[in-house]
């Protein structure tokens, strides 16, 4: 069946105005953002390292945060975002420096950045834990 010119127009004009109306599908969150809203929405403290694989000073951070995880499994949330991966996740917390540590409260108020390496005692002060 053929559809006259001014119908084809009509149907074209519909499907332009539906898909004009604001109804886009939503962009998912990068996965560092979503690590980060998960783990700050959980009632623990947290802590987000923003480096990438490439940083010496990124891999030196990446064994004190591994025994600071250790020490306070299920306790707080350590997270390690690979920026060079994840670039959104850059943008979205501002990153301009590697390594960059973004602490966060229980309640998941952002409560202190610092840029460079930090000791393990000064991220568990940072957490609220004693070393």
């Amino acid at each position: 069946m053929r559809i006259g010119w001014l119908a084809a127009l009509a149907l074209m004009a519909v499907s332009v105005a539906l898909a004009g109306c604001g109804r886009e599908a939503p962009v998912p969150p990068s996965p560092g953002v979503a690590l980060v809203a998960n783990a700050t929405a959980s009632g623990l403290p947290t802590i987000a390292e923003f480096g990438a694989a490439a940083c010496a000073s990124c891999r030196e951070m990446k064994i004190v945060l591994d025994s600071v995880a250790r020490k306070t499994a299920g306790k707080a949330h350590v997270l390690v975002i690979d920026i060079s991966k994840d670039y959104e996740a850059a943008q979205a917390f501002r990153i301009q420096l590697m390594p960059t540590q973004v602490f966060f409260d229980a309640k998941g108020k952002e409560i202190g950045r610092h840029m460079g390496k930090l000791t393990e005692a000064e991220i568990m002060a940072r957490l609220g834990f004693s070393s």
